[in-house]
C-alpha cells in the first residue's frame, strides 16, 4: 500500500512538472513565468493543488516551512493570475487516462454518471455568476457539472455554469461528445430526459444509457401511460420542430412537438421546459427501451414505481438488473459531499471567477488522487 501511495503521488508530480515546462499552452501571457521567481510555475500548481480549507495566509504558511520560501497572500495571488483553469484541465485529463487497474461493469463497460452541483461564492459585484433575484440581497452561484467514474471514483469531466443560466443537458452533451473511451454506460436523474438527450446518446459511437424519467403528468406520454405493474417494451416517439405540422396533425397522429427555439419567438423558457435544443432532422423518430419497476417493499402499502430509458440489450440487461444498475448512480451523489465536506471545497480563497474554477479542479484532482490510494 505504501509503494502504491508513493507511485501514485509520484505520477501527480511527473503530470505537474510536464505541465509547468509547457506552461504557454494552458495560459493566455506569452510574458508570463518568463522569468525566475521563488514562486514558479511548478510550484503555484502544486501549493494550489494541496490547498484545504483554511484561510490563504494559513495553507501558504503551511506551505512553505521554511521562511526563506514563505509567501505573501498578496504575491501568491499575483502569480495565480497568471494561470488558467485550462492547465488545472490538462492535470485531471492526464491523470485519468494514467489510471491502472480500472473497473469495468462486465469486463466491458466503463460506467459513469452525470450530474451536477452547486457551489456557493463570496459575493462579487463582477462576477458573471450573480444571481439576482435572491432575498434580501443577490449572490454569487457556480454550477458545477460533473462526469464521475463511478467503478473508480473518480472525477472524469466538469463543465461550469453561472446557477442562473445553468444548461445541464447541454452540457451532458457536450462532456459525452468529448469523452474518448471505449464502450461505456452513462447513468442521469430525470432532470436530462429530453428527446434531444436520448437521440444524442442514440447516435454516439460506444455509449449506452440508463436516464430516469418522469412518470406522470409532464413526463412522455408513453411512458405515462404504462400500466402499474413491471414493465419492459420498446418506444418509438416520432417528433417534429414544426409547430404548423403538429398543431394541424396532433389529434389523428401520435407525434411530439420539441419545442426548438428556432421555431418559436419566445426568447427565454424556464430550465424545466421539455426541450431547449434539437440538434437534428426536422422529422425523427426517436427510440428507447422503457423499464418500469417497483422501488419500495411490496409490504409498505401503496406502490411506488420508477422509469428509466436505456438502449441497453434485454438479454444481458433484464428488468431486474435495470434497478441495481440505475441505484449505482447514487455514488456521484455521495462524491459531491465528500468532495465539498471532506476536502474543503467549499471554503473558497478567492471571489474571482476564474480562481474559483482552478480551487474546484484542484479538489477533483486531489480527490482522484485519495480515491486511487485508499
Amino acid at each position: 500500500m505504501k509503494n502504491l501511495h508513493i507511485n501514485i503521488l509520484k505520477r501527480l508530480d511527473r503530470i505537474i512538472n510536464e505541465t509547468a515546462e509547457h506552461i504557454h499552452d494552458f495560459i493566455n501571457s506569452p510574458s508570463a513565468f518568463t522569468r525566475k521567481r521563488k514562486l514558479d510555475a511548478f510550484t503555484l500548481i502544486k501549493t494550489t493543488l494541496n490547498m484545504q480549507g483554511n484561510s490563504l495566509e494559513k495553507e501558504l504558511d503551511d506551505a512553505f516551512e521554511d521562511e526563506d520560501k514563505l509567501m505573501t497572500a498578496s504575491a501568491y495571488v499575483q502569480q495565480k493570475s497568471k494561470l488558467t483553469s485550462k492547465c488545472f484541465e490538462h492535470i485531471l485529463k492526464m491523470f485519468n487516462q494514467e489510471l491502472v487497474n480500472l473497473q469495468l461493469l462486465d469486463h466491458q463497460y466503463r460506467l459513469f454518471a452525470i450530474d451536477g452541483s452547486d457551489f456557493n461564492q463570496l459575493f462579487n459585484p463582477n462576477s458573471k455568476t450573480i444571481i439576482t433575484n435572491q432575498f434580501p440581497q443577490p449572490i454569487c452561484q457556480l454550477h458545477v457539472n460533473a462526469l464521475y467514474d463511478l467503478l473508480n471514483n473518480t472525477y472524469h469531466d466538469c463543465i461550469f455554469q453561472p446557477k442562473a443560466k445553468m444548461d445541464e443537458r447541454t452540457a451532458a452533451i457536450d462532456m459525452l461528445n468529448r469523452l474518448e473511451c471505449g464502450p461505456y454506460i452513462v447513468t442521469m436523474d430525470r432532470g436530462y430526459t429530453s428527446f434531444n438527450m436520448i437521440e444524442n446518446c442514440n447516435r454516439m459511437p460506444n455509449c449506452y444509457y440508463v436516464i430516469r424519467t418522469k412518470t406522470g403528468s409532464g413526463g412522455i406520454k408513453e411512458i405515462a401511460s404504462l400500466p402499474d405493474q413491471e414493465y419492459d417494451v420498446d418506444i418509438g416517439c416520432r417528433i417534429t420542430i414544426s409547430h404548423r405540422y403538429y398543431v394541424t396533425h396532433h389529434q389523428y397522429e401520435n407525434i411530439h412537438l420539441v419545442k426548438h427555439k428556432k421555431k418559436h419567438y419566445k426568447k427565454f423558457r424556464s430550465k424545466n421546459t421539455e426541450d431547449a435544443r434539437w440538434d437534428f432532422e426536422d422529422f425523427c423518430t426517436v427510440k428507447f427501451r422503457a423499464c418500469k419497476f417497483r422501488i419500495n417493499d411490496p409490504d409498505s402499502g401503496k406502490a411506488e414505481w420508477e422509469v428509466v430509458l436505456t438502449n441497453l440489450d434485454r438479454k444481458d440487461f433484464p428488468l431486474s438488473r435495470m434497478r441495481d444498475l440505475y441505484h449505482l448512480r447514487w455514488g456521484i451523489e455521495s462524491s459531491f459531499r465528500k468532495l465539498k465536506y471532506d476536502l474543503g471545497c467549499v471554503q473558497f480563497h478567492s471571489k474571482q471567477d476564474d480562481f474559483i474554477e482552478m480551487e474546484i479542479l484542484a479538489h477533483m484532482i486531489m480527490f482522484n488522487v485519495n480515491s486511487q490510494i485508499s
